[in-house]
């Protein structure tokens, strides 16, 4: 739960992170509110997760953490377009895909709070993605640019990886995410 709690407090960051950097941008002030709404509920998740923790007897920051969300953050700190293909379409859609395995194996284990916490998480994270994917064909269309072959050519020039299967299709599908954006890039190592 340290390490979801780690991604939380990243994903406030970077909500805040596309406001500021992307300021002048040339986008309506809807992008903006978005933003602001979803770092609220990524606010809201961080502090369910911390009051998780403290009542178990932890805290955050009592384990060592990644910095490869924020690192996503710094490669494409120059493009809104590579921001959103890398940020909501490709780590929140990670999150869709592990949230489920991790809820059946804190409920396996009796830890029913923990596991509805991460229930709550994982459906507000469908709208984050919704969210992305939306402002994402919006700035493909004002450049003149395919969405799905875009969105690939940014994962295979700005993601280190790749998109590791199995996929929540139908949380992706609810979040207007398409299969054939991310499928055929599972393919690739």
């Amino acid at each position: 739960m340290h390490a979801i709690t780690h991604i939380e407090l990243n994903a406030i960051d970077l909500a805040w992170d596309i406001i500021a950097r992307f300021r002048n941008s040339d986008l309506p002030l809807a992008f903006y509110d978005d933003w602001v709404n979803i770092a609220n509920d990524e606010a809201k998740h961080f502090s369910m997760l911390t009051n998780y923790l403290n009542q178990n007897n932890a805290c955050y920051g009592d384990f060592p953490a990644h910095d490869s969300l924020w690192e996503s953050a710094e490669k494409t700190s120059d493009d809104i377009l590579s921001r959103l293909a890398i940020v909501p379409l490709v780590l929140e859609a990670r999150g869709l895909d592990t949230t489920p395995g991790a809820i059946n194996k804190l409920s396996a284990t009796g830890d029913t709070k923990a596991a509805r916490i991460l229930k709550i998480i994982g459906e507000e994270e469908i709208s984050h993605v919704a969210t992305g994917v939306r402002w994402f064909h919006h700035i493909c269309k004002s450049r003149e640019l395919e969405p799905a072959s875009t969105f690939q050519l940014l994962v295979k020039s700005q993601f280190n990886g790749f998109l590791k299967p199995p996929f929540a299709t139908y949380a992706r599908t609810l979040a207007g995410f398409p299969r054939f954006y991310y499928e055929p890039l599972s393919k690739l190592r």
